[in-house]
């Protein structure tokens, strides 16, 4: 009762702007991101979760009724091929200090790290991108990673290649007297004189389509404990860490934002299952068709009165013909499949153009699809949408690491050394031949060209201390071989050392 009599006063306040009341998140000073790149993502998501909709058409009466319109959802196919072709399960994330790596595996798969990244960049790279936010779990005392959707995220102060401070934005909906409350907190991180600060702000909204007015945290139970303001020291990079799709923003040229792979094939996307629609349509259609006169199609009573027809009206099966005199007869239409098909797979084609795969990646019949051989053979458009991709993959993930361990840290759950190399191998091995690899870098080294300790980072993606260390253990056990070769392999010990 006293809560619903404070929120009377804070609808008061808001109105007569004494209390801070948002009807959009970009209103709030704070952020500075356009609406209509909010706007873009939020029809991206809309579009790539793929609802359910209907089509009118008109019966045999011409009255307009509704049916189910059929679509084949390729925003996600092409979306999941892409984060499947960027991170498998050949991939490593590894630190060269044990015991930092021991603690770097077990925080991963506390989080089922390998599980959940895979599925969340699915939906960053169908929608317009993807934050990690590594956050300490005081249940479990340990640090655990969120995913936060494109649509959530809002730059504060950035540049066009990265994103340094941002808000967050949560929300949680509940039901009071009988209406369903929308609460929104905003997570604001910032730089202010060199120390990292999260501040956090609630707001109630009666509607969901607002932010409302501003409420204390205290309003939700679960943010009771949750402070207003946090300074914390030590911090090198944000706690969160964005990763988009590789390419420039071409649809708002300034923004730090990432576009989805629906966002410049999204014409071709919707002209698929436009032409599915009809496909599976005609397919429905493509019966025996009944053509009778209209005298057939006469609604009759019977002695209760109750209506009594011949046809079903909800089906196109039926047809009716004006006639003097009574007739039905019966017609069988072609099916125009291999005509939609060529059509499907030519819209494809156009896809793969603007979404990065080389032509053949995608078939509607399933007999094109190209092989992960092929992709790495013939040097192809796919391979090279991977690798750039990859790149910005494999800094996010050294990325994250280093804020796993420097959140460790404040916390108090790491405390040892902070100084080793990290490694995020993709195994290029999935989509090349492992021993073709090794015969190029054997021979670069055989005449001269390779150090042994750069083969062995390249062939196997290791770091530098990893490939020295396991050049000493070949030397050691060579020297118990054949002892005479103790000064020969002593050198070639120094080499690798020193290059």
């Amino acid at each position: 009762m006293l809560e619903n009599i404070k929120n009377l006063f804070r609808k008061g306040g808001a109105k007569l702007g004494m209390v801070e009341s948002l009807e959009n998140i970009t209103d709030h000073p704070k952020i500075n991101i356009p609406q209509n790149e909010l706007d873009r993502i939020f029809q991206n998501k809309k579009f790539y979760a793929n609802p359910q909709t209907y089509v009118s058409y008109k019966n045999v009466d011409g009255d307009d009724v509704e049916r189910e319109y059929h679509a084949i959802n390729v925003s996600k196919v092409v979306s999941k091929k892409l984060s499947k072709l960027v991170f498998n399960d050949g991939c490593k994330i590894s630190v060269d200090n044990k015991k930092a790596n021991d603690f770097l595996q077990k925080t991963l798969e506390k989080s089922k790290f390998r599980k959940n990244f895979g599925e969340e960049l699915e939906g960053g790279y169908a929608i317009s991108g993807l934050v990690l936010r590594p956050y300490y779990d005081e249940n479990s005392k340990t640090i655990k990673i969120a995913y936060c959707s494109a649509d959530s995220f809002y730059p504060l102060e950035s540049n066009t290649n990265d994103v340094s401070e941002a808000a967050i934005a949560t929300k949680t909906q509940r039901t009071e007297n009988k209406k369903t409350i929308t609460y929104t907190l905003l997570e604001f991180h910032e730089w202010i004189n060199g120390s990292y600060v999260i501040s956090n702000e609630l707001y109630r909204s009666e509607t969901e389509m607002e932010i409302g007015i501003k409420v204390p945290l205290s309003a939700l139970d679960k943010y009771k404990k949750l402070q207003e303001s946090v300074t914390l020291q030590g911090f090198t990079r944000p706690l969160f860490i964005y990763i988009k799709l590789a390419g420039k923003n071409n649809i708002n040229y300034g923004s730090p934002l990432g576009l989805g792979v629906i966002d410049n094939a999204k014409r071709q996307l919707q002209d698929i299952n436009d032409k599915y629609d009809e496909f599976m349509w005609e397919i429905e259609e493509a019966k025996t068709r009944i053509i009778a006169s209209d005298h057939f199609f006469k609604t009759r009573y019977n002695s209760e009165g109750k209506s009594i027809q011949r046809f079903d009206k909800k089906t196109g099966v039926y047809n009716k013909l004006s006639s003097d005199e009574p007739f039905i007869d019966e017609f069988a239409p072609a099916l125009r499949a291999s005509e939609f098909i060529e059509s499907i797979n030519f819209i494809l084609r156009v896809i793969e153009l603007n979404t990065g795969f080389s032509s053949g990646t995608f078939s509607f019949d399933g007999k094109s699809v190209k092989t992960a051989t092929e992709v790495i053979s013939e040097n192809t458009e796919t391979y090279q949408t991977r690798t750039d991709n990859t790149l910005i993959v494999g800094e996010a993930l050294t990325e994250l690491v280093i804020t796993i361990f420097e959140l460790a840290a404040a916390y108090g759950l790491y405390n040892s050394e902070m100084d080793f190399g990290i490694n995020v191998d993709f195994d290029d091995g999935v989509f090349s031949s492992k021993e073709a690899k090794l015969d190029y870098h054997g021979k670069a080294v055989t005449l001269g060209m390779l150090s042994k300790r750069t083969a062995i980072m390249r062939q196997y993606g290791v770091t530098e201390k990893e490939a020295i260390a396991e050049l000493e253990r070949i030397i050691e056990e060579q020297l118990k071989a054949s002892p005479d070769q103790q000064q020969a392999l002593a050198e070639v010990s120094l080499l690798g050392r020193e290059e």
